[in-house]
């Protein structure tokens, strides 16, 4: 290997170790370049799991817990949707501080661009200044915009950084008004307006769709009350009668045996079904988006679960 193979290796080498820092420090900093990454953990965490279920029920054929063999596969895959979910509010909190951010980044720019300063000036004024988790953002802008590197460019890489749609939108006329040679200051307070506007129609729209969202928690717990009603006095109710009567003919019908094992499962099912349907529309409801009914979902499914284990291992 000549010196320059030993050299490319060498720095091979280096970047992996920092990949690995990097990753260690600020893992979801390196999922969000990447989304499809928290797909890669989720699928081995499911597969771990799934596979030690696998291997530990062939091997304990008097399996006995508070699921069934099968359900616990469920509760793999259950666990499996923790990282996507706790990845999707994570990115979720962090818009909603970029967005919250955004309008005031705005409207002092424009204070500085319209008293007189030039664009990198007035960058560089503001960058002195606190806009949360905007901050850092835009102090790489302003060095940006010192060392020369074009004011589109920079906006870009800003709106890349936190790639909100609203911040997508503004940035894009920002750039459109720039282009076509208009006032940056009057652009920038004109989309500052717009900024403004928006936020106070999301946030009415969050407020108004809040009493929606603890409708799908309270109906939840009204269907785990009759779940476990029916777990504590039906089924033995109806398990106590068919014991009394099993195999008789009573008014023409003939009475089954009820085997409680499996309807207390069923109710099981429908209470784990039921926290994943009404945790999706709490989520299409909240944010028009189902997929950001995931945390709601797992909230709820992990719900049920919780109250079956209780009344296995410690019945009301």
């Amino acid at each position: 290997m000549d010196e320059k193979d030993e050299l490319l290796a060498a720095i091979e080498k280096k970047r992996k170790e920092n990949a690995i820092v990097t990753f260690f420090r600020d893992p979801l900093g390196v999922i969000r370049k990447k989304p499809i990454r928290i797909g890669y953990i989720s699928g081995a965490i499911g597969a771990v799991l799934m596979l030690s279920i696998y291997f530990y029920d062939k091997s304990h054929a008097d399996w006995t817990g508070i699921v069934a063999p099968y359900d616990a596969y469920i509760l793999a895959g259950i666990a499996a949707l923790i990282p996507p979910a706790y990845y999707m509010y994570k990115e979720d909190t962090r818009t909603k501080k970029a967005d919250s951010e955004f309008p005031l980044l705005l409207r002092e720019l424009a204070q500085a661009k319209r008293a007189g300063l030039t664009l990198v000036d007035s960058f560089r004024l503001i960058s002195e200044g606190e806009y949360g988790i905007l901050t850092e953002s835009l102090r790489t802008v302003a060095y940006q915009l010192t060392w020369g590197v074009p004011f589109e460019e920079a906006m870009r890489l800003f709106a890349e950084q936190h790639p909100t749609n609203m911040i997508k939108r503004s940035i894009e006329m920002i750039i459109e008004g720039y282009r076509v040679g208009g006032d940056v200051g009057s652009i920038l307070k004109i989309t500052a307006d717009d900024v403004n506007e928006v936020r106070a129609l999301e946030k009415k729209r969050a407020a108004d769709m809040m009493p929606y969202i603890a409708i799908c928690y309270i109906t939840f717990g009204v269907f785990l009350l009759i779940l476990l009603v029916l777990y504590n006095t039906f089924i033995p109710m109806m398990s106590e009668a068919s014991e009394k009567v099993s195999g008789g003919d009573v008014g023409g019908a003939v009475m089954v045996r009820v085997d409680s094992v499996k309807m207390k499962m069923i109710l099981f099912h429908c209470g784990m079904i039921q926290g994943f349907c009404s945790g999706f529309m709490a989520g299409k409801l909240g944010t028009g988006k189902v997929i950001a009914g995931l945390k709601h979902a797992l909230l709820l499914a992990l719900g049920a679960f919780a109250l079956f284990a209780v009344l296995e291992f410690a019945p009301l």
